[in-house]
Formats: structure tokens, C-alpha cells, sequence
């Protein structure tokens, strides 16, 4: 009523001035006839601003006829009606003023008493006479009906200073309205300033930890270089002992060759026999002390990597903790918004559908605690696109329950008045299409997600092959460095066997460690919900009583503070569903962040957290076992909570819909004092109304254009970052490269090394063995020629042979 009025101020304030132009476009003809064009612009202006108020419903005509009916009445039924209006037109200045009978002092009540009590006891003739008895009196008496044009025109003026009240209280709501907006996108400047400097953050982290590996990896490499260095000088070392030793051992050999043939051929057995096991000897206790000093090498390393591991793990697990916290209250915030739609849907809903949205509840418990069990990305995804079906259903059949109660309220008063009837299925008309509207609004937001989940999984899906084809280098990487180490050393075979034991054992207790931070992810989650609730509640209550207190103060303009209070709802709705959206895309830009984020530390701690014993996991199982068991305290305390809370927020509901009928049959009462305007009021209402419902829909679009533009804004910003992100991951793939490459150069070259070593140690072997063939040849003639010489010369000889072994022994 109070916009319809305002708009039709506004609308008649446009009106009055453009009729005066369309007469004065021409002004040599408004020369010749200036008193005709004059006529017509009055009457023009006259009969428009008469149009004007009785469409834009300019005037409370029940008001200013509870005031006539107060002043004038002349056939006495408490109201000013067409009989009365008949009497008031029928004065005559010209007839005698002897008949008159009605006091001019009087107040309306005391002209209101009698004839009331008159028309309660007379007939129906009497009556008749007494009308033609106040016609007479109201004909003769011109003074009374002055002073019914100052009251009336007086009741005009009253209402004009009303209409102009209403629409300076608009233009200061559409003023405190932009203002909240200027507040809301500056906060929206803040925010992104935020997460640009968040991210650059974690972006200069990401290249130290990048720096750090390199050169970690350069000083592993370059141990390594030198390791083989030493080695290959200690070989050649070695070999050039050996060599001298043979050959002095080759000239002694040679002079002693003549006296000593056929020991000789023993001593050479046994001392080369006595050669291979020493050299057996010193080979491996060269290989024990290089095992040993390796050992010790490795186990200084390692404890250094698991210092460095416990320290970043603790950095990493304060930074969770923080991450934790924010994911909490934005979930929070966002359970909040849910649990206000829904307390607003349960206000509505009877017993049957409380006992639904508890199995419900129940049911997406179950279904929450199995998903985080299994801990599938896929899985998480199908149950939270589930859970958007139910709610979409339970909303739904909210809106179905209420359209029901709707129709049933508005049969039952039609049967009371058909013109009640005629606006029930009006209002219905309106609601449905806002539900129309609603739904496409809905639609277009469930594409909008559908097309955010299919990016969000394109993406995880190019991290996670990234993920693989990383690992797959890796593992490359190390079975070629484990097929050297085999070739080099196979009796470490039963260490690795071990070694992959022990990984296989912390993956599963990396497993366990993750489920336990999920577990504890979700009691967070709870904890938080269970504060928001209490907040609500207070909340709640303090509207009630301001609500209650505002009612007491201003029971008279309940309906118009309604229709004010209604249209600053929907613009407070309407806030919130903006300050909703942006959050939940500041909550799925930094989920997205940090899952990219966790999959790059859980792919360096796959690498390099290899190291942790069977005791930490006993204690850790032991410490798991405690949790659990105050975890299952804490569920079952927070099960009676809720079921408390619960319980209190029954009662208040009880209590609400208490509160809504007594305003129900108070409604009911004022609208069936209304019944009483025209036909004529009603179809400027409906005017209004249509150009209301025009405006709201102009500002929606204009809303959902600018929703449009911040989207569109909000993707170029991602396209840029994910190109970012493209070229630094090209940078990192070329750097892995190019380290790949030198690292196939540097196993080349020791290749090369090792089949040289290998060729000299072949063709030293090789030499050997001639000389050794030469030996033996040389034997074999000396063999041939002693047999020539006789059975003389053998006994001279065992006689020499017999002098050099006691020689020898000696």
C-alpha cells in the first residue's frame, strides 16, 4: 500500500509537468487562441490528475469517509454512503433555513448517538421520514457544508503530507542501500588483496623448497663423484703393488728356475695358491671397512634427513592445523547459511517431517563416516552431489507443503467471500511466478557448480598424471640405480628386501596417520556447528523480543511497517546470498589450493620420509587406541548435546507457531475490515503492483548481470593463474630434465671407467696367463731334456733337489 502510493506520487509528480509542453511546442498558435489553449490545458491537467489519483490510489478514500461519516450522516448508519452523498448534493441555498434540526456544535459522536438509536427502534416508514425530514435541514443549511469541504479538503492535505513522508523514507532506504554495497565491494578488495598475498607466499615457499632439493641433490651428487674417485685410485694403487710384487717375484723365479725344476712346480703351486686366498683376504676386508664407512655415512645422513623431516613436518603440520582452523569456520559460516534456510523450512513443516530430517540426518552421517573411511576423491564428489539432491528435494517438498496449506487457507476463505477468493489466486498467480523465477535462478546456479566440478576434476585429473608421471621417473630413476648397486654389491639384496618391508609399512602407517587427521577434521567440524547453533539460537531469541517489543510500541501501522519489513528481508536475503556466493568461491579457490598443495608434499614425503622404525609404531598404535577411546567419549557427549539443542529448538517452534496464528486471526480481522473498498481501488493496485513486480525484476537483472560480469572476472583471473601455473610447472620439467641429463652423462662416464678398468684387467690376465704357458713350455722341454740325460743325471739331480728343499727350509 505505502509503495503503491509513493510510486503513484512519483507517477503523478511526472505526469502534471508534461502536459503543459505538448501545448506549448507550438507558439504562433497559442498566440491566436491563448484563452482556448488556456481552457484546454486546464481541463487536460484537471481530468489527469483525477485519472492519476484514482489509479495510483492517491487517497485513503476509507479514511477520509470514516471522517465524513463522523461529520455528516444524514440517514444515521454510522458511515457516510451513497445515501448520504445524495443528501450532501441535494443542497439548496435557496430553500428555507426554518426546517433545520441538526446542531452545529455538535461533535460527531453526539450526532452519531441518537440518530443511531432512532434507526434501531423505528420502521422502516419512519425512517424514510426522518431521511426527507434531514434532506430538508441539510438543504437549508450552507454553512454546514463549508465547513464538511474544510475538513475534507484537511483530510486531503493530511494525506498528501503522508505520501510524502513514505517517499522520503524510500529514497533514504535506497541510500542506506547503496552505501551497504559500497561497504560489501570494499570488503570484496580486501579479501582478494588477501589471497594475492597468500599466494605469493606460498609460491616463494614452493621455489626455496625447490632450491633446497637442488642442492641437496648436488651435494649427494658430488659425494658420489668423489667415493668413485677414491675408489678407482685405491684400485690402481693396488694393481701397481700387485704388478711389482710379480715381477720381483718373476726375477727371483728366474734365477732360482735351474736348481729348483721340479720343486719349483710345487712351491709355485702353493704360493699362488697362498696369493688368491691373501688377495681374497685383503679384498674383503677392503670391502668390509668401505661397507662400514658407507654404513656410517648413511646413518649420519639419515639422521640428518629425519631431523630436517621432524622439523618441516612439524612447520607442516602448524600449517595444517592453521589451514584446518580456516577450512572450520568457513565451513562453519557455510553450515550456518544452511542451517538458517532450513530452520526457516522446518518452521513450516509438521511432525512427519521432523521424523524425516532426523533419518536424514542420520542416514548422511552414516553415509559421511563411510566415505571417510574409504577416502576416494570420486567418492566424496558423488556423496556431496547427493546431498545437494536431498536438500534440492527437501526444499521442495517444503514449497509443496507450504503451496498445500496455501491452497487450503485460501479455499476456506473463499467460501466466506468470493472477493477474497479473487485475490487468493492472485497472490497465488504472484507466488508462483516468483517460484518460476526462483527455479531458473536455481537452475542457472546448479549449471554454474556443474561446470565448476567438471573444471576442479579436469584439473585434479592433469595434477594427478603429472603425480604419475612424476613417480614413474622416480621409480625408473631408482631401478636403474638399484640394478647398479646389484650389479656392484649382490649381497645387498637381502638389506633391500628388508627395506621394502619397512616402506610398506610406513605407507600404511602414512594411511593411518591420514584417516586420524580426518577424523579430527571432522570433530572440528562439529564443534564449530555446535557453536553456531548456540549463536543462531541467542540470536533468534533477541530478534524474538525485539520483534515483540516493536509490536507493542506500533500495533496501528502494523501493515504498512510489514510491507517495509518484507522489502528490506528480501534486500538483506539478497545481501547474503551474494556475501554466501563469494565465500564459497573464496572456500573452493583455497581448497583447490591446498589440495595441489598436499599432493606436492605428500609426493616429496613419498620420496624422502623412508626411515621410521617398528617402535614409533607400536607407540603410535598405542596412542591411536587412547585417542579413539576419548573420541568415542566426546561423540557420545556431543549425541546428547544435539539431542538437547534439539529438543530446545522444538519447543521454540511450538512456541513460533503460537505466535504465527494469533497474527493469522489478527490478519484475518484486519482483512475482513478491508472488504469494503471498490473495485476501482483494487485495479490500481493490481497497476501498481504489475510495475512493482517490473522494477524488482529490472533490479534482478541488473543484479544477475553484475553477478555475471564478477564471474566473468573471476575466470579470467583463474585462466591467468592456471597459465602461471603451466609455465612454472614447463620451468620445473625442464630443470628435471636437464638434471636428468647430466645425471645420464655422469653415468656414462662411469661406464666408460669401469669397462676400461675391466680392459686392463683382462688384458693384465691375459699376460699372465702367457707368461705362465711360456713357463710350463719351458718346463716341458727341460722335463724332455732330463729324461735324454739319463738315469745318471736323475740321481744328481734328486740330490740338487733334495740340498734346495732343505734350502728352503731353512
Amino acid at each position: 500500500m505505502a509503495e503503491t502510493k509513493a510510486d503513484g506520487a512519483n507517477m503523478a509528480n511526472v505526469t502534471e509537468p508534461q502536459a503543459v509542453p505538448a501545448v506549448s511546442k507550438s507558439p504562433k498558435k497559442s498566440e491566436g487562441h491563448s484563452i482556448f489553449s488556456w481552457l484546454i490545458v486546464l481541463a487536460l491537467l484537471g481530468a489527469w490528475m483525477s485519472v492519476g489519483v484514482v489509479w495510483f490510489d492517491l487517497v485513503d478514500y476509507s479514511n477520509i469517509v470514516g471522517t465524513l461519516g463522523g461529520i455528516y450522516d444524514a440517514d444515521g448508519d454510522g458511515d457516510f454512503d451513497v445515501d448520504d452523498a445524495k443528501v450532501l448534493m441535494a443542497f439548496s441555498p435557496f430553500e428555507s433555513e426554518d426546517s433545520v434540526d441538526m446542531p452545529r456544535n455538535k461533535s460527531p459522536v453526539q450526532e452519531k448517538a441518537p440518530v443511531t438509536t432512532k434507526k434501531k427502534n423505528a420502521s422502516k416508514a419512519e425512517k424514510h421520514k426522518e431521511v426527507e425530514k434531514q434532506k430538508e435541514d441539510e438543504r437549508s443549511k450552507e454553512p454546514s457544508t463549508r465547513e464538511i469541504g474544510q475538513k475534507l479538503k484537511s483530510a486531503l492535505k493530511e494525506q498528501l503530507r503522508m505520501i510524502h513522508e513514505k517517499i522520503e523514507a524510500k529514497k533514504i532506504a535506497k541510500l542506506a542501500l547503496a552505501e551497504v554495497r559500497t561497504i560489501l565491494a570494499r570488503e570484496e578488495e580486501e579479501k582478494q588483496l588477501i589471497l594475492a598475498a597468500k599466494k605469493a607466499k606460498e609460491e616463494l615457499e614452493a621455489q626455496e623448497l625447490k632450491e633446497r632439493l637442488a642442492k641437496e641433490k648436488a651435494a649427494r651428487e658430488k659425494a658420489e663423484l668423489e667415493r668413485l674417485a677414491k675408489e678407482k685410485a685405491e684400485k690402481e694403487k693396488a694393481e701397481k703393488e700387485r704388478i711389482a710384487k710379480e715381477k720381483a717375484e718373476k726375477e727371483r723365479e728366474e734365477k732360482e728356475r735351474l736348481a729348483k725344476e721340479q720343486a719349483e712346480k710345487e712351491r709355485l703351486a702353493k704360493e699362488k695358491a697362498e696369493k688368491e686366498r691373501l688377495a681374497k683376504e685383503q679384498a674383503e676386508k677392503e670391502r668390509l671397512a668401505k661397507e662400514k664407512a658407507e654404513k656410517e655415512k648413511a646413518e649420519k645422513e639419515r639422521l640428518a634427513k629425519e631431523k630436517a623431516e621432524k622439523e618441516r613436518l612439524a612447520k607442516e603440520q602448524a600449517e595444517k592445523e592453521r589451514l584446518a582452523k580456516e577450512k572450520a569456520e568457513k565451513e562453519r559460516a557455510e553450515k550456518e547459511r544452511l542451517a538458517k534456510e532450513k530452520a526457516e523450512k522446518e518452521k513450516l513443516a509438521k511432525e512427519q517431517a521432523e521424523k524425516e530430517r532426523l533419518a536424514k540426518e542420520k542416514a548422511e552421517k552414516e553415509r559421511l563416516a563411510k566415505e571417510q573411511a574409504e577416502k576416494e576423491r570420486l567418492a566424496k564428489e558423488k556423496a556431496e552431489k547427493e546431498r545437494l539432491a536431498k536438500e534440492q528435494a527437501e526444499k521442495e517438498r517444503l514449497a509443496k507443503e507450504k503451496a498445500e496449506k496455501e491452497r487450503a487457507e485460501k479455499e476456506r476463505l473463499a467460501k466466506e467471500k468470493a472477493e477474497k477468493e479473487r485475490l487468493a489466486k492472485e497472490q497465488a498467480e504472484k507466488e508462483r511466478l516468483a517460484k518460476e523465477k526462483a527455479e531458473k535462478e536455481r537452475l542457472a546456479k546448479e549449471q554454474a557448480e556443474k561446470e565448476r566440478l567438471a573444471k576442479e576434476k579436469a584439473e585434479k585429473e592433469r595434477a594427478e598424471k603429472e603425480r604419475l608421471a612424476k613417480e614413474k621417473a622416480e621409480k625408473e630413476r631408482l631401478a636403474k640405480e638399484q640394478a647398479e648397486k646389484e650389479r656392484l654389491a649382490k649381497e645387498k639384496a637381502e638389506k633391500e628386501r628388508a627395506e621394502k618391508e619397512r616402506l610398506a609399512k610406513e605407507q600404511a602407517e602414512k594411511e593411518r596417520l591420514a584417516k586420524e587427521k580426518a577424523e579430527k577434521e571432522r570433530l572440528a567440524k562439529e564443534q564449530a556447528e555446535k557453536e553456531r547453533l548456540a549463536k543462531e539460537k541467542a540470536e533468534k531469541e533477541r530478534l524474538a523480543k525485539e520483534k515483540a517489543e516493536k509490536e507493542r510500541l506500533a500495533k496501528e501501522k502494523a501493515e504498512k511497517e510489514r510491507a517495509e519489513k518484507e522489502r528490506l528481508a528480501k534486500e538483506q536475503a539478497e545481501k547474503e546470498r551474494l556475501a554466501k556466493e563469494k565465500a564459497e568461491k573464496e572456500r573452493l579457490a583455497k581448497e583447490q589450493a591446498e589440495k595441489e598443495r598436499l599432493a606436492k608434499e605428500k609426493a616429496e614425503k613419498e620420496r624422502l620420509a623412508k626411515e621410521k622404525a617398528e617402535k614409533e609404531r607400536l607407540a603410535k598404535e598405542k596412542a591411536e587406541k587412547e585417542r579413539l577411546a576419548k573420541e568415542k567419549a566426546e561423540k557420545e557427549r556431543a549425541e546428547k548435546e544435539r539431542l538437547a539443542k534439539e529438543q530446545a529448538e522444538k519447543e521454540r517452534l511450538a512456541k513460533e507457531k503460537a505466535e504465527k496464528e494469533r497474527l493469522a486471526k489478527e490478519k484475518a480481522e484486519k482483512e475482513r475490515l478491508a472488504k469494503e473498498k471498490a473495485e476501482k481501488e483494487r485495479l490500481a493496485k493490481e497497476k501498481a503492483e504489475k510495475e512493482r513486480l517490473a522494477k524488482e525484476q529490472a533490479e534482478r537483472e541488473r543484479l544477475a548481470k553484475e553477478k555475471a560480469e564478477k564471474e566473468r572476472a573471476e575466470k579470467e583471473r583463474l585462466a591467468k593463474e592456471k597459465a602461471e601455473k603451466e609455465k612454472a610447472e614447463k620451468e620445473r620439467l625442464e630443470k628435471e630434465r636437464l638434471a636428468k641429463e647430466k645425471a645420464e652423462k655422469e653415468k656414462a662416464e662411469k661406464e666408460k671407467l669401469e669397462k676400461e678398468r675391466k680392459e686392463k684387467e683382462k688384458g693384465e690376465k691375459e699376460k699372465l696367463i702367457k707368461e705362465k704357458e711360456e713357463k710350463e713350455k719351458a718346463e716341458r722341454l727341460k722335463e724332455k731334456k732330463d729324461e735324454r740325460n739319463g738315469k745318471e743325471e736323475k740321481v744328481s739331480t734328486r740330490g740338487l733337489l733334495k740340498s734346495s728343499i732343505r734350502k728352503n727350509k731353512e
